[in-house]
């Protein structure tokens, strides 16, 4: 409430904040206007700075949630195979012969009985998947700071938005090089070890499609630089 006074009897009357309008004194029964005339709200529109979703980017976003979900789980599988019964994983071999496995760790071939050289290949392999994973991991979380940042939906430090920007390309990339360096270098080493005649060593089919998945986000991300 305001307190004025009348212009005629300048007597005190009471009015709302907001008051605007003739009044009637209520002391002389005078008449007078108070108040401003309030100012017409316009609309708000609200704008959305949000695009849709386009094609590229979902698939991409599938792409990388599969090769990062491949990655973690091809540490303890096999990448390589020769003839079907002996499997290569970056923490070593497994062999299965008529339902009996046996398996042993690279730094296990160290040794009178064990294989030095298949051993080395063995511990480059197991260091290049290391590689990758952690690679690959980085590369999620700066896609994940990158495109949150950019919805407006996390705030970071200007620094990591570089960062995350910046360095997306080359976490992706690294991820997959390394993955492909790997099968080649433990496929060198199961042909130094053990030869061509049993078998051929070769990619397995897990080996096969996480090599697919990675490069296929790879070429995703490169279309969706692109775009942006």
């Amino acid at each position: 409430m305001v307190e004025i006074l009348c212009p005629h009897c300048e007597e005190e009357i009471e009015l709302d904040d907001d008051a605007y309008g003739e009044f009637t004194c209520p002391h002389c029964d005078g008449e007078f206007e108070w108040g401003e005339k309030p100012k017409a709200r316009s609309k708000a529109k609200t704008v959305s700075n949000s695009k849709p979703m386009s094609g590229v980017k979902l698939g991409s976003h599938a792409l990388h949630a599969a090769g990062g979900l491949m990655l973690f789980i091809g540490m303890f599988s096999g990448w390589l195979t020769v003839g079907g019964f002996l499997d290569a994983s970056p923490f070593g071999m497994k062999a299965s012969v008529f339902g009996f496995s046996a398996s042993t760790g690279w730094f296990s071939l160290f040794g009178d009985d064990g294989d030095s050289v298949l051993a080395i290949f063995g511990i480059i392999f197991m260091l290049l998947a290391i590689v990758a994973i952690v690679s690959q991991i980085t590369h999620l979380v700066f896609r994940y700071v990158h495109h949150m940042s950019d919805a407006g939906k996390l705030e970071v430090s200007m620094q990591m938005v570089y960062r995350s920007y910046q360095y997306r390309w080359h976490t992706s990339l690294i991820a997959l090089v390394c993955s492909i360096a790997g099968v080649v270098i433990m496929e060198i080493g199961l042909i130094i070890a053990f030869g061509v005649e049993l078998a051929f060593p070769r990619p397995s089919l897990f080996g096969i499609f996480l090599l697919i998945v990675l490069g296929g986000q790879f070429a995703l991300m490169n279309q969706e630089l692109e775009e942006e």
